[in-house]
């Protein structure tokens, strides 16, 4: 039997180029730090025990007085003269009343200058000194150091590349079909090179 097709077939042909998504990031890997700090620091303050002393009343008993209390005795011995002298002068009016007794008024004046004023005895200084005294003492002030860093760090840089898909058609397929017998008459004696039968 002889084969009157043939069938030639032709694939397709193509080129695939695939290319991944990839995230790509960038940093800067030396980060820049600056550091600050302070010292601690004490300080003291000492103060010494004091010892006061107030010789006022010994100095004034020795006559070292001050303007103000200068003021202050002369105006006090001026009433005291004050009320001396009023007493003295009563005393001798009430003598002068009575001279009817026999007293005279040369009596009266002689007497008073007979009279002697009377003494006393004073111990200078009679005042004496005033002591007081403050404690010693020490003062502290603590103030804190400190140690801090602060760093600059550059944050990362990140980039989204998308993945690609690429297909090149490099040859279409196809079918191709060839006869290789001749033609068929239909009726046969159509044919040019048709030879009837014998008989």
């Amino acid at each position: 039997m002889t084969q009157l097709l043939q069938i030639t077939t032709t694939p397709i042909k193509y080129e695939m180029q695939v290319e991944r998504a990839r995230l790509e990031i960038r940093q800067k890997f030396q980060p820049e730090g600056t550091v600050s700090h302070k010292n601690a620091q004490l300080n003291l303050e000492a103060t010494n025990t004091r010892v006061q002393l107030d010789t006022y009343e010994m100095r004034r008993s020795l006559g070292f007085a001050s303007p103000k209390d200068l003021v202050a005795d002369a105006a006090q011995k001026g009433r005291e003269n004050i009320t001396e002298k009023t007493r003295e002068y009563t005393d001798i009016g009430r003598q002068m009343s009575e001279t009817y007794n026999g007293t005279t008024i040369a009596d009266i004046y002689r007497q008073k200058m007979l009279e002697q004023p009377s003494s006393y005895t004073a111990f200078l200084p009679n005042g004496g000194t005033q002591i007081s005294w403050i404690p010693a003492g020490l003062n502290t002030d603590y103030q804190e150091g400190y140690l801090d860093h602060s760093w600059n760090v550059t944050p990362p840089t990140m980039d989204y590349v998308p993945g690609s898909f690429h297909v090149e058609i490099l040859q279409y397929p196809s079918i191709n079909v060839e006869y290789l017998g001749g033609p068929h008459y239909v009726p046969p004696s159509a044919a040019p090179d048709y030879v009837a039968p014998e008989g």
